[in-house]
């Protein structure tokens, strides 16, 4: 059970009906965002996962003490046991249209650029932006670029990409300002999946915060 819940999270009201829980550790923001699914809270509506904080949004007004109390009620996962997590592999075909863009402004060739991309055992540090979207912890400094100025109106899905310090996967056709280094047939959201309230997260978006990730060019 939890104790000295103060020294692992600093709860602030958000709005009228919300809850923002920060200065929390990644195992603990991830079991978090979890247990709102398996075991949520009173008049619960929805869980926001930020890249270094959680966001629970309720149906009506709760009080702090709903929250606290919850919160010491989740289980020994919030500080780092296993959880449902998963390495996935992403093939990905390398012949992104700003690859040699890349490849300029890092002063890499475009075989350093996909060796260097490919090398390190991502995390998704959250999901965001479009549904299914993972922004990804890993990416090696050498390849850090600001955004683009000008994002494109279009980029497709399954586009593997680079921005600022995160690498990502578009899962939607969407605008976009990172740089695109290749695509994967893998299908990141199934919105067809959604039948009902109860269907699995995993049936419907391939990634979930705490996976890891390794791209593997084809």
């Amino acid at each position: 059970m939890l104790t000295n819940l103060n020294d692992l999270v600093r709860i602030r009201e958000y709005g009228e009906r919300g809850y923002l829980l920060e200065q929390l550790s990644d195992e603990a923001r991830i079991a978090i965002e979890r247990a709102t699914t398996l075991q949520p809270p009173e008049a619960f509506a929805e869980c926001v996962l930020g890249a270094k904080n959680v966001l629970l949004l309720f149906h009506r007004s709760v009080t702090p003490i709903l929250v606290e109390n919850w919160l010491r009620s989740l289980t020994a996962e919030w500080q780092g046991e296993q959880q449902e997590q998963l390495c996935i592999e992403v093939p990905v075909v390398y012949d992104g249209a700003d690859l040699e863009e890349v490849s300029a402004r890092t002063g890499l060739s475009v075989d350093r650029v996909i060796e260097l991309h490919t090398a390190p055992l991502y995390r998704v540090r959250m999901i965001g932006f479009t549904p299914g979207f993972p922004y990804l912890d890993g990416l090696d400094q050498r390849l850090h670029l600001d955004r683009k100025s000008a994002p494109l109106s279009r980029i497709e899905p399954g586009t593997v990409a680079i921005g600022g310090s995160h690498a990502g996967i578009y899962s939607v056709a969407s605008p976009g300002g990172w740089y695109r280094l290749g695509r994967t047939e893998l299908s990141l959201f199934q919105p067809e999946q959604a039948c009902s309230s109860v269907t699995p997260f995993r049936s419907i978006f391939s990634f979930a915060a705490g996976d890891s990730v390794k791209f593997i060019a084809l």
